[in-house]
């Protein structure tokens, strides 16, 4: 008898833990998964809170620049109305004036304060190319409140510190911003500890602590750093009630579960290899958006933009453009992009030889000379000349610099022009613009829906626009979907748009009667059947 209890009792331990052990496997895979992308997202938090930092700054130096333009004499009311056009010309600049011997002169907040005698200590720091900083200074307006001062030359600006933790961000993410060389605290976010922020950044973000994860990014164009930190949402702590919920449910549920797993991760799987026998024999279709000029309404070319109707359902591209990455099959689609391009639009390309399309390329494309190679081969004897052919690449393809570098020069020295694609949005900081040389910058659909709308990120496109004019590259703007929009672009000079308010995304032979029905300028296509 007792024998028999104990077979039963082993039997049924030997069935929970059956039952038990893939459920808490799984619970703390999910656990490990959930951090790693919960540390992913919390890391491109701080790289979008570094552009923050740069654009801010660089409002400022800018905004030093103009005033040492400024006309007039020291502290006349010309000078002073011209320092109060250039503060109210930069969004995060506060107030700026002139200083000279030890103390404030003048400025449109103080006025003339010459005979005042207002003392300006002598600064915290000064960066190697000739900048004044203080740290948090007592504004001279009022005791309780600290500003970031920047000079040089005898002018300055006032920088409120919250200018450079301000971003939007629903989960309210503790912020914080520091000067690298002398490990200062410049800014903090409501509800960031300085103390707990500085010691994160000396430890590079490896801080060990059960309730915070934190992340760190460093600015490449000045000496700013980023710390930021999100609670973690651990699943560990559930265990003992997981433990008693499914020993109770028993063997059935533990059985349910997994064929539903089963059935969900060979699903999963299957997704890949459809994929790949739906590349394999070109069973994606290509389709043409037209960009063209602002200020004439003229298509000057198209991007090639790739579909898949699987089973008589649409695929969205992000979905399996990110399956072609990761299962090593990007290349064999931006191949297959690229031969139906051209046989679908070689015809139109001869007949016109300043119409250009552009082609996605991944960052696996960038790394080496292997695209280019096929393009060089593919263009041979077509009559199409290799500017008609443009490689747009994502901000992430340049994370890998040198290699990144090299290539995107053998496009253009084989006369390929490259495009930059959703700027603003991945993962590089402002500053990588000025290391490599492109031709075009695309500024993504989200900052252009802003325009001319009151909201908190419509700044980021005239910054985007004034940068790329000082870089002298021209400019494509994605999504325009309104006439004011357009107003708006062609004032601030930006070349080329591309968008619904023109023309969505269509096949060769709707492309073709699209150009023929609204390029009046241009001599009518006929495209062989």
């Amino acid at each position: 008898m007792i024998k028999r209890l104990s077979l039963i009792s082993a039997s049924v331990a030997l069935g929970c833990i059956a039952t038990v052990a893939p459920v808490l496997t799984s619970v703390y895979i999910a656990n490990e998964d959930a951090e790693r992308r919960e540390q992913e997202d919390l890391q491109q938090f701080a790289a979008k809170a570094v552009m923050r930092t740069e654009l801010v700054t660089y409002q400022a130096f800018a905004a030093i620049a103009d005033m040492e333009a400024a006309p007039g004499s020291l502290c006349s009311p010309a000078q002073i109305a011209r320092y109060a056009r250039v503060s109210f010309n930069y969004r995060y600049v506060q107030d700026g004036g002139a200083y000279g011997g030890g103390r404030y002169l003048c400025s449109p907040l103080l006025g003339d304060v010459r005979t005042q005698q207002l003392t300006l200590p002598a600064p915290d720091w000064q960066t190697k190319d000739g900048y004044l900083v203080w740290f948090r200074h007592n504004n001279p307006l009022s005791a309780e409140r600290q500003d970031i001062q920047i000079g040089r030359n005898g002018h300055y600006v006032s920088i409120d510190p919250q200018s450079y933790v301000d971003l939007i961000d629903p989960a309210r993410r503790p912020i914080a911003v520091v000067n690298v060389e002398t490990n200062t605290v410049l800014a903090l976010s409501p509800g960031a500890n300085g103390d707990d922020m500085l010691n994160a950044w000396k430890l590079t973000g490896r801080v060990n602590n059960e309730q915070w994860h934190y992340a760190v990014a460093r600015s490449t164009s000045r000496p700013l750093g980023v710390i930021v930190k999100s609670p973690r949402s651990s699943l560990v702590g559930q265990w003992p009630g997981l433990l008693v919920m499914w020993l109770s449910i028993g063997v059935v549920v533990g059985g349910l579960l997994g064929w539903i797993a089963f059935r969900r991760i060979s699903r999963q799987l299957s997704f890949p290899a459809t994929l790949e026998w739906a590349i394999a024999r070109k069973r994606l279709d290509v389709v043409f958006q037209p960009i063209v000029r602002l200020a004439s309404g003229e298509c000057v070319g198209v991007e090639a933009l790739v579909r898949w109707n699987l089973n008589g359902r649409y695929v969205s591209p992000e979905i399996f453009v990110a399956v072609a990455e990761q299962n090593g099959l990007i290349q064999q689609l931006t191949d297959l992009v690229l031969d139906k391009t051209l046989d679908e639009l070689s015809k139109l390309l001869r007949s016109r030889p300043s119409f250009y399309v552009s082609i996605n390329v991944s960052s696996e494309d960038l790394r080496t000379r292997r695209f280019l190679n096929v393009l060089t081969a593919r263009l041979q004897e077509t009559g199409i000349r290799p500017a008609q052919v443009r490689i747009e690449a994502t901000e992430r393809s340049f994370m890998d610099a040198d290699a990144t570098r090299q290539t995107i020069a053998a496009f253009r020295d084989a006369g390929h022009p490259v495009y930059i694609d959703d700027f603003g949005t991945g993962y590089s900081s402002l500053s990588y613009l000025q290391t490599f040389t492109i031709d075009v910058l695309k500024i993504d659909k989200s900052f252009i829906d802003t325009i001319a709308q009151d909201a908190a990120s419509s700044v980021v496109a005239p910054h985007i626009i004034e940068m790329a004019h000082e870089l002298r590259v021209e400019i494509v703007a994605e999504g325009v979907e309104r006439d004011v929009q357009v107003e708006y672009l062609v004032q601030r000079g930006v070349q080329y748009g591309q968008g619904w308010l023109f023309a969505k995304a269509m096949r060769v032979n709707e492309l073709v009667l699209w150009l023929n029905e609204s390029n009046t300028t241009l001599q009518p296509i006929h495209q062989q059947a």
